[in-house]
């Protein structure tokens, strides 16, 4: 979702269960308030007159009295953001490449293929490798 921002105020501070300082602020846009989360106490996602691109996620809670609420929080969009699964999986698949090229050397040793195809067998094994993991999935 793309809106202006119309303002921004930080609520309040805590240390997470990880020990890290979080800031959450009220981020009003579109006639709506949401909550937003950010390890930083001077964010530069949300800027008040600026349009920033966001997902909204519905979140339930409770208050003092054990009563049930929902509220809105928001997260914003950031190019080339990666997950760290996304992450894990690129470097073990940044490994296959190492593994091919040993495996395709071995085949040369054991005079299985020639030096010549050493490059086309290990490409060959590092896609079926990547091909593997993905069944995984």
């Amino acid at each position: 979702m793309k809106a202006v921002i119309n303002s921004v105020k930080l609520i309040r501070d805590y240390k997470s269960k990880f020990g890290a300082q979080m800031y959450v602020y009220a981020v009003s846009y579109n006639e709506t308030t949401a909550s937003y989360t950010s390890t930083s106490k001077e964010q530069r996602n949300f800027i008040p007159g600026q349009e920033a691109e966001f997902v909204e996620e519905p979140k339930t809670g409770t208050d003092r009295q054990g009563n049930p609420y929902e509220y809105m929080t928001i997260k914003p969009l950031l190019a080339n953001r990666q997950s760290p699964f996304g992450k894990a999986l690129k470097k073990e698949q940044t490994r296959y490449s190492g593994f091919a090229m040993s495996y395709a050397k071995d085949l040369v040793i054991a005079n299985k293929i020639g030096l010549e195809d050493i490059t086309k067998t290990a490409w060959q094994l590092f896609t079926e490798m990547v091909n593997m993991d993905k069944t995984l999935e």
